[in-house]
């Protein structure tokens, strides 16, 4: 899927917003309904953690926005720490 008006509204506005950032998505067709996702890679953490950090965001049908934030050690690089949600963001 390329264009953004054949996705759910609430779908389309969280793409606008990831390309607001600058952040590339990418959306397909499933049984179930469109599927979309897109993610950031966090410079600034990946620094302050000594490794890689990144945020993962997703838009299904019938569920809504998904997000979860991953941070994986280079030393060990099959070894992913995961969370739900924007990392730092208060539960």
């Amino acid at each position: 899927m390329t264009d953004l008006n054949d996705l759910p509204a609430e779908c389309r506005k969280h793409l606008r917003a990831a390309e607001a950032a600058h952040r590339i998505w990418a959306a397909w067709a499933t049984e179930r309904g469109p599927i979309a996702a897109w993610g950031d890679y966090h410079a600034e953490a990946s620094k302050r953690l000594y490794g890689y950090q990144l945020l993962v965001e997703w838009y299904d049908m019938p569920t809504g926005h998904h997000a979860l934030w991953c941070y994986c050690d280079p030393k060990r690089p099959t070894e992913w720490t995961v969370g739900r949600g924007r990392h730092g963001a208060t539960p």
